[in-house]
Order: C-alpha cells, then structure tokens, then sequence
C-alpha cells in the first residue's frame, strides 16, 4: 500500500490550535483538492470533528478506537468507512492520503512513502505538531516557494518528499 502524507505546516511544526488550523492559504487548499480528489483519504476522529462533514468526491476513512461513535454515518453516508486500525484497510486500498491530525500522522509517517507539504514560512504557537521528517530517512524531491499576496497572508513553499530506499 502506498500512503502518502499531506499537511500544511508553520516553520516551527505546528499544523493546528483548538482542532483548527492557524492560516489561509487557497492555493493550499486548491492544491489538496488537486491531489486528493477521486483518492482516499485517512483522517483521525478528530480531524473529522474539525472539517465537519465527509469530503466530496473521496473515499472517507475515519481512524478512531470508538468505531461505534460514527455507526450513524455509515447509516447516512456514502463514501466512508470507520475503523480502529491501519490493518484494516492495507488489503483493501492501494494508495491513501492521510490529512491528519497529529496522532494519525506519527501513527503513519513510519510506514508512508511521500510527504506532500505546505511549508509555511512563519512560526505560529499551536497544540498539535507535524511530526519531525528525518532527512536520514526522507529525500526532497522539489520544493516551489510562494510569495506571500493579496490572498494569502505569508510566503509558503509547496515541497515533496519521498522515503530513501
């Protein structure tokens, strides 16, 4: 299975205060768009809280340990599986994205295979972190910087990377 992780992170590695993130970024937010749609994404319970809905156009996968807190939107939705492990979809999906949060992330960076990041290029204080990308075991594959504009309020760089064999 091929997962790949995909954050948006301030300079010092904070993603979120209070389940929300600290920026506005559209070109961000177009960009995950971009590449998630028609994909499958793996967001933990709280992250879900956060957004607040099922993303359209993906295939849902909510990670939490009370799987029968959300039998009501298996119920009413489409597009979205609960589970309580990893273990549980790597037959099933060849290629997921995680979006988060924190915990999800450090549960998955061990075994994923991209990073897919918007570097944000201010410090902000929040509660919850990206983990730590060890350039021992991670590659930069390009790295695009963006000036801050009109519509988003501080220079960002869109940057991939990819686990070293």
């Amino acid at each position: 299975m091929k997962i790949i992780l995909i954050s948006a992170v301030s300079k010092n590695g904070f993603i979120g205060k209070d389940n929300q993130l600290m920026w506005h970024l559209p070109n961000d937010l177009k960009r995950f768009k971009d590449l998630t749609i028609g994909k499958t994404v793996l967001m933990g319970r709280k992250t879900f809280e956060s957004i607040g809905k099922i993303l359209p156009e993906r295939r849902n996968i909510i990670l939490t340990k009370n799987k029968e807190n959300f039998l009501y939107l298996k119920k009413n939705q489409k597009n979205i599986r609960i589970i309580s492990s990893i273990k549980e979809i790597e037959k099933i999906y060849k290629k997921i994205f995680v979006i988060g949060g924190e915990k999800t992330y450090a549960y998955t960076i061990e075994k994923a295979n991209i990073i897919e990041l918007t570097l944000v290029h201010k410090k902000f204080h929040g509660d919850a972190k990206f983990p730590k990308i060890d350039p021992k075991k991670w590659k930069k594959i390009y790295e695009f910087f963006c000036e801050k504009d009109n519509n988003h309020l501080f220079d960002y760089s869109f940057i991939r990377f990819e686990r070293k064999k």
